[in-house]
């Protein structure tokens, strides 16, 4: 019974909000509005209705601005920096903005509301990723060094030497590719197959020759489960973690591979031999639990089976 005072509460909260976004959508009336754009050094400028989200307007527009959680201010991606116009910080976007990013005046594309003129600074998609992470540690191994210090534009890039039969053979793939359409996604495999990850520099030179932007490019790469960011070891095992599995002590295995490797799902041992990983589902339901060395698949497994695994990849 104790319940029920919240219940009505939350209820009553719950009609005024929508109310309030009825009356804001079809009583105020906002008129025209122009939202001015640049990005990656192109200035656009459009006239929109009045009252939408920043983000959909973009979206409608066809200007290229990443949001994972299609609006719904949970993942922070779709940060613009305002360079005028826009109302105050909202609540739903404090989560998301740094200290930095606040004086810069950046802001949520899905919480600004366009209610007069805005001008906006679209950032590429590879410096709003590292802000959001930036206070994280990282493995000094990957290709991305993250500093705090002031005007650092998110991150400092540290340059990946790629020997030059490998340079060579990436030029080759890209150049066969260059004319054909879809051709990103093969390409990305070529890159994820030659290094066993996404190096960023032939990212950013597969942009370039493609002509396909940056945010575009990296969206793919991050979409896929096949594709890494990341360096990886020789040899990925893949534990699955689905229901079928998880109930005949799929997570009992992780641990051992953990134990056993010195590592925690989702890092890659020092010498770069292997890299341990979760999944949801690998589809062979009827052989839980299972786990996958590269593309080997390996049923029944069991605790007792991950010395023997790992030796016959020549781990210890």
């Amino acid at each position: 019974m104790s319940f029920i005072p919240i219940i009505v509460m939350n209820l009553v909260l719950l009609v005024i909000t929508v109310l309030l976004a009825i009356a804001d959508r079809l009583i105020v009336n906002y008129g025209e509005c122009k939202i001015t754009i640049t990005q990656e050094e192109e200035r656009k400028e459009f006239v929109v209705r009045g009252g939408d989200s920043l983000l959909a307007n973009l979206t409608e527009n066809k200007i290229d601005v990443s949001s994972s959680c299609a609006g719904k201010a949970t993942c922070g991606y779709c940060k613009v920096r305002v360079l005028s116009g826009a109302g105050p910080i909202l609540p739903t976007e404090e989560i998301f903005i740094s200290r930095e990013e606040k004086a810069a005046n950046m802001r949520l594309a899905c919480q600004v509301k366009v209610k007069n003129d805005i001008e906006i600074h679209i950032p590429d998609y590879l410096t709003t990723v590292k802000s959001i992470v930036k206070n994280q540690l990282y493995d000094t191994r990957l290709s991305w060094r993250f500093i705090m210090g002031d005007e650092t534009k998110a991150a400092e890039r540290t340059k990946i030497k790629l020997p030059t039969k490998n340079k060579m053979e990436i030029e080759r793939v890209i150049e066969g590719y260059k004319d054909m359409a879809g051709s990103l996604v093969p390409v990305l495999q070529k890159v994820n197959d030659t290094f066993n990850y996404l190096p960023e520099p032939v990212l950013r030179s597969i942009s370039e020759k493609l002509n396909i932007p940056l945010s575009l490019v990296y969206r793919i790469a991050t979409f896929y489960n096949a594709f890494s960011l990341q360096p990886r070891g020789k040899y990925v095992i893949t534990v699955c973690l689905g229901t079928a599995c998880h109930v005949k002590g799929a997570g009992d295995i992780l641990a051992a591979f953990e134990e056993r490797l010195g590592i925690k799902a989702g890092e890659t041992t020092e010498d770069m031999l292997f890299t341990l990983e979760g999944v949801r589902c690998i589809g062979c339901c009827g052989l839980a639990p299972v786990l996958k060395i590269n593309e080997d698949v390996h049923g029944l497994v069991t605790k007792k089976s991950v010395p023997k695994l790992i030796e016959s990849c020549g781990g210890d």
